[in-house]
């Protein structure tokens, strides 16, 4: 890792910063407090701004005699992660590279921290590892994406080690952790897609128990579902699949969309903006799998999530999905429409004609509905 006088800062008037220690430490926490309020803006304009105001931290602080007060070296590791998340954030190459540097140095001075019941040495270090892999996906290489995989397994390896009878596993930070490696195993050339399947199972371990409640939780496992979906998506279409595992993969698949839909329409129905893009395409998936491998159950699995007197709770933002859903139906009936005596046979066709009566029924409901 680099040290910190390899990494060039701008250079700043220190000429009328206090000389006292304690009072450059309490300084330095308004910079970051200020640029703390900066970032939770998001707004791409107050970047550089929160940039000058973790960089300027830094300055008071990286002179202070770390050794002597842990809390000087805690500080000054907040400042650090800090400007590397403004630097992805920024996110050019080089700055990509730049906030590498930042979270290598987080996290040589957290491995001087001592344990102190009042630090969360552990939980910052993992962050930092968890920051880092952050970046390093960011620059969608070959080489930066294999690293990913890495920093999130010395995140994970800090928390389990961490974790003793008195200190639960932080279940959140694992979550988060196996989402983020579920996301890097799709972005990989090629994706691995069975991974991405173990990844985001043991993510939803994590969250399942806690996302009626919990909103963090309520998003980790959505995006899990997410990923496990997309995950079975490529695994169908890469040929040879075994029948067994393909049919558990779709049941397994549909039965997440469901989960999602009821997930995303209950906290909806609390108020919240709870992902409509992602939302909208787990439905989306959804009506694409019911048509392809069960096409029976499309209709049900629609007006299970469009229909209020089916007990659907949505309310919000659902206009986008009855439009979606009216336009799977459409194609739905264009694609069964196709298949005729000779690829059915005459039992076949009569199972088809009241599959497509009971399509036609639910697109009726679902346009009343949107009307």
């Amino acid at each position: 890792m680099p040290s910190v006088s390899s990494i060039a800062l701008p250079d700043l008037d220190t000429k009328d910063f206090p000389a006292d220690p304690a009072q450059r430490h309490e300084l330095a926490n308004v910079w970051t407090r200020r640029g703390i309020a900066l970032l939770s803006s998001n707004e791409a304009a107050a970047l550089p701004e929160a940039l000058k105001c973790f960089e300027t931290a830094i300055v008071l602080r990286r002179d202070l005699p770390l050794e002597e007060n842990a809390w000087f070296r805690w500080g000054l590791t907040a400042g650090w992660m800090n400007r590397g998340d403004v630097l992805t954030r920024l996110g050019e190459s080089p700055q990509l590279v730049e906030a590498l540097y930042c979270y290598d140095e987080a996290i040589a001075h957290l491995e001087k921290l001592p344990p102190q019941a009042e630090m969360n040495v552990p939980g910052r270090q993992a962050l930092a590892w968890l920051n880092r892999a952050v970046t390093l996906r960011a620059q969608k290489t070959a080489k930066s994406l294999q690293e990913a995989l890495h920093s999130l397994d010395r995140a994970k390896s800090v928390l389990k080690t961490a974790v003793t009878q008195s200190q639960a596993v932080d279940a959140m930070t694992l979550a988060t952790l196996e989402v983020n490696r579920a996301g890097v195993l799709l972005e990989m050339t090629p994706p691995q897609a069975l991974a991405v399947l173990d990844a985001a199972g043991e993510a939803l371990q994590f969250c399942h128990p806690l996302e009626t409640q919990d909103e963090l939780a309520a998003e980790l496992g959505l995006k899990a579902r997410h990923a496990f979906c997309l995950a079975v998506a490529l695994l169908l279409e890469t040929p040879p699949v075994d029948t067994a595992q393909a049919d558990d993969w779709i049941m397994c698949a549909t039965d997440l969309v469901e989960e999602a839909m009821s997930l995303s329409a209950a906290w909806e129905g609390r108020g919240a903006e709870f992902f409509p893009q992602l939302r909208h395409e787990l439905f989306r998936y959804g009506c694409r799998m019911y048509l392809a491998y069960q096409p029976q159950f499309m209709a049900e699995f629609l007006l299970d999530v469009l229909d209020p007197e089916r007990g659907s709770p949505l309310r919000s933002g659902a206009k986008d999905l009855h439009v979606a859903g009216r336009e799977a139906l459409s194609m739905a009936a264009e694609v069964l429409k196709r298949r005729g005596p000779l690829d059915l046979g005459l039992q076949g066709m009569d199972r088809l004609l009241e599959l497509l009566k009971t399509l036609n029924q639910a697109a009726e409901r679902i346009k009343n509905l949107a009307d």
